[in-house]
């Protein structure tokens, strides 16, 4: 009995998938369970294993192809057995290669001009032209003549091809056109209709550190020892943010059309950059977690995010997202919201600065701090408080410890 492989449905939302590498070769033996091919999809890469066991068939989607959800890609086959007759559902008919679609502007030159050498006979041009014309080649039809009646002359031919010539050598240099991953078209996508459809304003505080930063130094050995995991100012940040959404319930909220949706619980984001762009793992119910906690949960997600090894479920519900840059250097910085969440906070780097206190010039660990907000559901007021919460408790962390 012959048993399809099909392209599985990772998440609700998912119409397509990219195959990224077949790991089982046609022909070769196959068990239950064996991973059959690695599969790209909007947020993940997942591993497709087999229905059964058998010998598997052609593949009739290769590495590269984009397949819709539910296409056959295979077939999984009892020894000796043939593959089905019947292919109307199989992957071949919904694949598209991506790289057709991204072909340098050179070749679809050369492409148009082989597909319209054959009407060259019906336009009106000399013989030498149309004799350089198909020698060059140039598709007459795109040549304007200026001899007598329009007719087209050896040096209008000629004066294309430089023309095209220059044009080619202009397009070479601008670089080479590469396909997008279906994580980097979701993200684009994303962000544009959120830039678009989300009228952004955008708050910023600079907050002093030397609290914080002593609380992380004193915490990291014995959260270490228990957890084997090293502490982050990213998971004090979480900490510190859950608790402000709770005593500012107001910005637990998302844009509903003509509503708004209240949330319950309290779910908040992390930003993780990855290879091939960026992902939201979500940290659920972050209120009711302590820092050993965090810490572990944070740890579990990003590094299954920087492998692609996320369900899509651990991607969703967030109430607001955290976006820390600090690491790379970055001062300060006005995040895009992550929809449908109502705010995102970007945080920058920590600096040594000169800052003045009870009228002296010391110097202190500083951070700035951004809140990104839809202004459809919150407004300066709301959004101020909720932002000095934040900077409040990370100047005072005590309060939460």
């Amino acid at each position: 009995m012959a048993y399809e492989v099909i392209l599985p449905k990772i998440d609700e939302a998912m119409t397509e998938g990219k195959i990224i590498e077949w790991m089982k070769q046609e022909g070769e033996r196959v068990e239950k369970g064996t991973v059959l091919f690695t599969l790209e999809t909007e947020k993940v890469t997942w591993e497709v294993e087999s229905p059964a066991a058998g010998v598997l068939s052609k593949h009739l989607a290769k590495a590269g192809d984009v397949v819709t959800v539910g296409l056959v890609v295979a077939y999984i086959l009892g020894e000796g057995e043939d593959m089905p007759q019947d292919l109307r559902k199989t992957g071949s008919s919904g694949a598209q290669q991506e790289s057709s679609a991204v072909a340098s502007v050179p070749e679809k030159l050369k492409i148009i001009q082989e597909e319209a050498i054959s009407t060259d006979e019906k336009i009106k041009a000399t013989p030498l032209a149309k004799k350089i014309a198909k020698s060059l080649p140039v598709d007459l039809s795109m040549v304007t003549g200026t001899g007598p009646g329009g007719r087209i002359k050896r040096e209008d031919v000629e004066r294309f091809a430089e023309s095209r010539s220059q044009l080619q050598k202009t397009e070479t240099k601008t670089g080479d056109i590469v396909a997008l991953s279906s994580m980097r078209k979701t993200i684009a996508r994303r962000m544009t209709e959120s830039f678009q459809s989300v009228p952004h304003f955008f708050l910023t505080v600079e907050v002093d550190m030397e609290e914080l930063k002593k609380v992380r130094e004193s915490l990291l050995a014995t959260i270490e020892k228990r957890t084997g995991i090293r502490i982050t100012y990213t998971d004090l940040f979480i900490k510190m943010v859950a608790r402000a959404v709770e005593d500012n319930p107001e910005v637990n909220v998302s844009w509903a059309g003509d509503a708004l949706s209240l949330h319950h619980d309290i779910d908040i984001g992390v930003a993780v950059n990855v290879d091939n762009g960026l992902v939201v793992p979500v940290l659920k119910e972050a209120n009711r977690k302590n820092l050993e906690e965090i810490a572990k949960n944070r740890s579990d997600l990003v590094d299954r995010a920087r492998i692609g090894k996320l369900l899509p479920a651990e991607m969703k519900g967030g109430s607001l997202t955290i976006s820390n840059l600090g690491m790379y250097g970055i001062d300060q910085f006005s995040p895009i919201i992550n929809p449908p969440e109502s705010c995102i906070l970007g945080i920058g780097r920590m600096m040594e600065k000169p800052v003045v206190r009870n009228g002296a010039v010391i110097i202190r660990p500083m951070t700035n701090l951004t809140l990104s907000i839809d202004h459809r559901v919150l407004d300066g007021g709301s959004g101020s408080r909720f932002l000095q919460r934040i900077s409040e408790l990370i100047e005072n962390p005590l309060l939460i410890m």
